[in-house]
Order: structure tokens, then sequence, then C-alpha cells
């Protein structure tokens, strides 16, 4: 058996709420939304695990299928899952709705991992509230669900769900992070199309119209 290198992780446990439907399944250019995210990290990793409680939506594709090792905490479960059960000791982990992933930002994002337990793209300026867990990814233009994470991260995300926490940023303050700069990721990605995902019907009608 080759070694693993590199996993590909993606979460896919989201309830699709203000989709109204599964968007796993969603169709761009005759491919699935998944199918997509698992093109893209496949030339990357040496294997892909997808995080879902409903894993026999996913049983058809080449995948390693998980559940979440807690229940009722967000994302974060997810990622313990993931980080828990892959091969190697570092993971690429990415939301299930990202249909422009860039390989090339991706191999960035893995050449600078050397002696970080995570690297985020976090185009922001504002370097001294990047570890202000008390605000969301979000809103610190940070990206988390586009991510490379070290199997060293584990502690800290166990005593972020331990403590009640649900986002992905509780416990960053506590791990070390290589933040991905603007200039680095337009180095790639000019215009930073990776870092998109689709939770609207107008989303993907843009997704669509941008594909054309």
């Amino acid at each position: 058996m080759n070694e693993v290198t590199t996993s590909g992780i993606i979460l896919a446990g989201g309830r699709s709420r203000r989709m109204g439907v599964d968007k796993a399944f969603i169709r761009l250019e005759g491919k699935t939304l998944i199918e997509i995210v698992i093109h893209a990290l496949r030339s990357v990793c040496d294997e892909i695990l997808i995080v879902a409680d409903d894993q026999e939506r996913f049983v058809a594709l080449d995948a390693i299928l998980l559940r979440d090792t807690q229940q009722n905490t967000g994302p974060l479960a997810g990622l313990h899952a993931g980080l828990t059960n892959m091969q190697s000791e570092l993971g690429i982990v990415v939301a299930v709705d990202m249909p422009f992933l860039n390989p090339a930002l991706l191999r960035a994002m893995l050449a600078v991992a050397e002696g970080w337990d995570a690297v985020v793209p976090s185009p922001s300026s504002d370097e001294h509230k990047r570890v202000d867990t008390r605000m969301r990814a979000k809103d610190l233009n940070m990206h988390p669900l586009h991510a490379v994470y070290r199997r060293t991260c584990l502690p800290a995300i166990t005593d972020a769900i331990e403590n009640g926490e649900r986002r992905l940023n509780a416990f960053f303050a506590d791990i070390n992070v290589r933040y991905l700069n603007r200039s680095e990721m337009h180095a790639v990605d000019p215009e930073m199309r990776s870092l998109i995902n689709i939770n609207t019907p107008q989303e993907l009608e843009q997704a669509l119209k941008s594909m054309k």
C-alpha cells in the first residue's frame, strides 16, 4: 500500500436549509457538487474522506465515509472525525458546496504547512483579531472550511467541543495557525473563486452564470 501523505476531507453534514435541496447533488455542467469537489481533491490528495451523518447518499462514491464523532456540535465534530480517521498527518478540509476549488491554491497551502498546525486563508489585514474566538470566522474574513489541518489540532478541537463551542475558529488561539494572505492567494487564484461556496438558489444561479 502506498503511503498516504495528504488526505482530503469533505464536510457534507449540513442540512441545506437555505438551498432547499441537498447541495451535494446539485448539478453544474453535468457533474454533482460532490463529484466536482472530489475531482479537485483527487489531484492533490492520496485519500478522500466524506464526513456526513446520512452516509447512504454517498455510498456510490469512491471515498471513505465517516460520521461525526460528536453529535450536535456543528462542523467542529466533522473536522474532529476527519482528522481522527485520516491516514496522513495533514488533511485538506473543504465544504461540500465549493465548486471552484483550485488545486494550485491547495498545493500552495500545503507548501507552507511545515511547522504549522493549520494553514487558513484569511485575506483580511486585521491580524490582531484572528485569535479572537468570540468572533465568527466569517466576520474575521477567514476560511476554515478551505484549510489545511495537521493531526496535532485534535486536542484543541476536543477541548473546544467539550467547552460547548461550535465555531470552527474556536480553537485557533490554542494552535499555531499560518494565515494565507490576499497577495499569496492572488498569486495562484487572482479572483479567489476557490473560496466561493453555494448556500442559496441565488448563489447557485450566480455560479452557473460564471461558468458560461
